[in-house]
């Protein structure tokens, strides 16, 4: 999914929350008695909390009711997500420190009908084989920081900051369906991955990326995040909430390699070249980040 239409669909459903909350905040907050009763669902020092990302429901959500331009609702097969589990411990009523866990994958396969070049030849001109690009993408990050929580109404608004640092890792792998033999050494092939997979007389059978001969490699991500968040308690020991943070992010590119096919004089040959010698980059305030949570104090 397009990342600008998850970021929309995020904040869309993160101002809908806020408008909600306020509302019941405004509507339940009138009376003393109701004020003394929403302070004791407050957090208190000594208290922990176990935040849990709730977007690839809220994503599935959204797609129910065609937010991002009719594209049909597809359950959530944790094939292609990214998860935030976080901690909260409570140094004082309104200040806590937090640490963050952050999961993702995106695994995916793509599949390319291609002319079969031994059935066209036989006289088929309809004769179609597949193609596939497989990638699989890993992803684990980890934050610590701190947050300072602002009111004591139910909804309790926070700001904060954290340091994270973590680690991500690629392979894709293309299959053919035309072979390369002494006949055809250039088959039918489809550019897959924006046509890296072709590059006469050799065509990719995969790439990863590596640490040196034998050897896996990661991306090594790290940066600062600072954060404006907002907790509504449904009970002392449940919230629903919302964040938007802006990050300055840097990246240490690991190597990339790749295995290629291709024919050699009078057989098949495979090599390992590589890709990429790495690379580093800073982006700054890029796109904001955006999550919702539900939140279980203790």
């Amino acid at each position: 999914m397009n990342i600008k239409i998850k970021v929309m669909k995020r904040l869309f459903l993160l101002v809908a929350l806020s408008s909600f909350v306020a509302f019941s905040a405004f509507s339940q907050g009138t009376e003393g008695k109701q004020k003394k009763d929403v302070k004791e669902l407050l957090p208190k020092a000594g208290d922990f909390a176990l935040v849990i990302d709730a977007a690839p429901f809220l994503d599935y959500a959204a797609d129910l009711v065609s937010f991002d331009g009719g594209v049909p609702a597809i359950s959530p097969d944790f094939q292609s997500f990214r998860q935030d589990i976080m901690g909260k411990y409570f140094l004082e009523d309104d200040f806590a420190i937090r640490g963050r866990l952050t999961v993702g994958t995106n695994n995916f396969n793509n599949y390319y009908y291609i002319d079969d070049d031994v059935q066209v030849l036989a006289g088929d001109p309809d004769a179609r084989t597949v193609d596939v690009w497989k990638q699989r993408e890993s992803l684990y990050e980890f934050a610590g920081g701190v947050e300072k929580r602002i009111g004591k109404a139910r909804v309790q608004g926070y700001v904060g900051a954290e340091v994270f640092f973590g680690f991500s890792n690629e392979k894709n792998t293309y299959q053919y369906g035309n072979p390369i033999t002494e006949a055809n050494t250039w088959p039918s092939a489809t550019p897959m991955n924006g046509g890296i997979n072709l590059a006469a007389p050799e065509r990719t059978l995969y790439t990863k990326t590596t640490g040196g001969p034998g050897k896996p490699g990661n991306n090594f991500e790290y940066g600062l995040r600072g954060i404006v968040g907002v907790d509504f308690f449904i009970t002392k020991n449940i919230a629903i909430g919302g964040e938007i943070a802006l990050e300055a992010r840097g990246l240490n590119g690991a190597k990339q390699k790749a295995i290629v096919e291709f024919w050699d004089v009078n057989q098949v040959t495979t090599k390992e070249v590589l890709v990429s010698p790495g690379n580093t980059a800073l982006t700054i305030a890029n796109v904001p980040v955006t999550s919702l949570s539900v939140s279980f104090f203790f």
